[in-house]
C-alpha cells in the first residue's frame, strides 16, 4: 500500500544496522543487555526512534519525519549513526 516507511527489530544481539529494501527501512535495535553475548570492546547500545508528527489546528496529524540513532553505554552516552529514514517534505 506504500504507507509502511520503516520496521524496527530487536534480538539479534550484535546487529544494529539499517538497510532499505524496496523503499522500506529495516533497522535492528542493537545489543544493550549485559546478560547475552556481545563483542569484546564493543559498547552496548540501544536504538532510539523518533517519529515527528505534523501538528494540525486542534490535533496531531500524520508522521512528518522518522529519525533514528544509537546511544552507547559509555561514559558520555554517546549518540552515533543518526539517520533520517523518511521525511514527508522530501517525498512529495
Amino acid at each position: 500500500m506504500g504507507d509502511v516507511k520503516a520496521v524496527f527489530m530487536g534480538h539479534d544481539h550484535k546487529n544494529d544496522f539499517c538497510g532499505n529494501l524496496d523503499g522500506i527501512w529495516f533497522c535492528y535495535g542493537g545489543g544493550f543487555g549485559y546478560h547475552a553475548y556481545g563483542k569484546a570492546g564493543w559498547p552496548r547500545r540501544a536504538r532510539i526512534i523518533l517519529a515527528e508528527l505534523q501538528k494540525g489546528q486542534s490535533s496531531w496529524m500524520g508522521v512528518e519525519k522518522i529519525r533514528t540513532w544509537k546511544r552507547l553505554d559509555d561514559e558520555k552516552f554517546s549518540r552515533i549513526d543518526e539517520q533520517i529514514l523518511w521525511d514527508s517534505r522530501l517525498s512529495r
